[in-house]
């Protein structure tokens, strides 16, 4: 089934009320259940070739660093070297030409050894850069969905096949082909209702398929062997423990159990959540799926207090069965993080007035 046909399915999907579907598998957890916590005091590098990054992703021995992009931006990526910490390279030269790039993340570490990708959320496309050629071009790229406006997250699945998230639709994940044939969907967003408290007069058969994804929004990263997955929510703290290829999603609801305080208003024609940014703090901003246990990060500060030094984050660490591992107190704020799972190593991105790149040993 192409996706451009999927809107017909959407719009059918909606003339049905929203029921509550229970959740199939779930673990609630709270403050009392985290494992003692470890201090981890960071290393921070400051480098004058890298402006306003926001995303980060470890690979081959490389940091891939991903820049918010602005008027003094020439190029959307950064290469460092993660051993070193020096500067290697540009890539993503900022444009809407052959082979450049509009925003560079999400990113993608795609299943070839020495590329990586970028999902560009302004172009609707997926672009392939060499790790180690001189270029600042694309080598590929591939047109996104038929309905790009849609699909929000998305993580290399298969050589041909992306796992997505799409902003309409009550599933909640997508296995969609090159060809952009869809060939399995798996879960569905009104299970979460069960597990969070709606705003007072806010009733189940209000919410749209769009405000389901704006309360569950969040990172998505699979491990290198894409045998798993991992969503963890920014307004809700929730965690989906995604299994492809039994076709289970473990859902873990925690520490807080806190549910975002929202009104529903239109724009553009559409149904979307309206925040309360007087209550609204951030919960998980970045995962990273290993392959026997992966790391969230957690804030639960608001955006106002990201950057402050007191309650700094915290990364927790959980095997895939959802037990907790380890929970690491940071001296640093954070945007995002990833990790050297062979040298134990977390790299951030820092959350300060002069943002640079902090290095984190956990120890073998």
């Amino acid at each position: 089934m192409k996706l451009g046909n999927i809107l017909l399915i959407f719009c059918s999907v909606l003339l049905f009320s929203c029921e509550n579907v229970p959740i199939k598998q779930s673990k609630l957890f709270s403050e009392k259940d985290l494992p003692e916590e470890q201090l981890l005091s960071g290393e921070k590098f400051l480098l004058e070739e890298i402006l306003n990054p926001r995303k980060i992703l470890f690979k081959e021995g490389f940091l891939i660093i991903a820049e918010s992009v602005s008027s003094k931006t020439e190029s959307a990526i950064t290469i460092i070297d993660s051993n070193t910490l020096e500067f290697v390279s540009h890539k993503g030269k900022i444009g809407f030409g052959p082979g450049e790039l509009g925003i560079g993340y999400p990113l993608m570490d795609g299943l070839e050894k020495g590329f990586f990708w970028v999902y560009d959320t302004q172009q609707f496309n997926f672009s392939k850069f060499a790790l180690q050629d001189s270029s600042q071009l694309a080598v590929e790229q591939i047109k996104a969905l038929d309905v790009p406006f849609y699909a929000t997250k998305a993580a290399w699945l298969s050589k041909n096949s992306f796992l997505v998230e799409m902003v309409d639709g009550w599933k909640k994940y997508y296995e969609v082909s090159i060809e952009k044939d869809t060939l399995k969907s798996l879960g569905d967003w009104r299970e979460m209702f069960s597990l969070i408290e709606l705003p007072d007069g806010i009733k189940e058969e209000d919410i749209a398929p769009n405000v389901a994804a704006s309360i569950f929004s969040g990172e998505m990263k699979g491990n290198t062997s894409k045998t798993k997955f991992v969503k963890a929510g920014i307004h809700t703290d929730f965690i989906n423990i995604i299994d492809w290829e039994n076709q289970q999603i473990l859902t873990l609801i925690g520490p807080v159990n806190e549910s975002p305080k929202f009104s529903i208003s239109e724009s553009m024609g559409y149904d979307m959540a309206s925040f309360d940014i007087r209550t609204l703090t951030n919960k998980y901003l970045d995962v990273y799926a290993g392959e026997a246990s992966f790391f969230v990060l957690y804030s639960g500060k608001s955006f106002r207090q990201i950057s402050e030094s007191s309650n700094l984050n915290r990364i927790f660490e959980f095997d895939y069965k959802g037990n907790l591992l380890n929970n690491f107190r940071l001296d640093y704020p954070l945007y995002a993080f990833t990790m050297n799972e062979q040298k134990r190593k977390i790299f951030g991105i820092t959350a300060d007035e002069d943002p640079g790149i902090v290095v984190f040993e956990l120890g073998l």
